[in-house]
């Protein structure tokens, strides 16, 4: 149901758009709007697999078995339908189990050697990896996040441009997934722990999206009650 709300949204969105141009007279260029304009920007998406998951004890938390594929999956199958994507997937083994359904799904595992300083590291990887392949604008998502619709990617891609900082909010604060313009990934490749990552985060322009879609799995006990 809820892909399907998003589906109908955007077909009045482009309704919408196609009466206006036929209907007006002004240039197309002011009628178009943003979420249009999206289309022609280069995006690249980083999925951040490198956390340590010291809450989830001994076992592999993104290989662990989450509504019958493993955990660590599903953020990036979402995402492999966004198109026009330069896509990475940021992690700390690359013989990591879920390399090859990551590599199915259009991603590039990347090496981040320095892990265990946190997620600013993996940003930072992040940002380096987008500024090699030029991209305007990068989306930024967390591999233990599994339930975030294709539809709130897609409101953040919209939204996407050079000097873009967004982040969702779950109703209470700031949370990934974010999106960076260009202008800020000097300021993310320098980025170094958790707080530097959250920092950067508490000063972008929020976009809701429902707190039970926004879970990140951190234990057993959380991966047990969403199954």
């Amino acid at each position: 149901m809820p892909q399907l709300a998003c589906f109908t949204r955007r077909a009045i969105r482009k309704r919408w758009l196609y009466q206006r141009l036929v209907k007006s007279s002004e240039p197309t260029s002011r009628l178009i709007p943003r979420w249009c304009l999206a289309s022609a920007v280069q995006l690249g998406v980083a999925v951040l697999a490198a956390g340590q998951s010291r809450r989830f004890g001994q076992t592999d938390k993104l290989a662990a078995s989450f509504r019958g594929r493993p955990l660590g999956l599903h953020v990036t199958d979402t995402l492999s339908t966004l198109p026009g994507a330069h896509r990475w997937v940021i992690v700390a083994n690359l013989e990591h189990a879920c390399s090859s359904g990551w590599q199915e799904a259009g991603f590039t595992p990347v090496l981040n050697p320095s892990s265990e300083r946190g997620m600013g590291s993996s940003l930072a990887c992040a940002a380096q990896m987008a500024m090699q392949a030029g991209v305007d604008a990068l989306l930024v998502a967390l591999a233990d996040m599994p339930l975030v619709p294709l539809c709130h990617f897609e409101n953040l891609r919209e939204r996407a441009d050079s000097y873009s900082l967004r982040a969702s909010h779950n109703g209470i604060s700031p949370t990934p997934p974010a999106l960076f313009g260009k202008d800020h990934f000097d300021r993310l490749a320098s980025a170094d722990g958790d707080e530097g990552a959250r920092k950067l985060i508490r000063r972008a322009d929020f976009i809701d999206c429902p707190a039970r879609l926004l879970v990140d799995i951190d234990d057993p006990e959380t991966l047990a009650s969403l199954s």
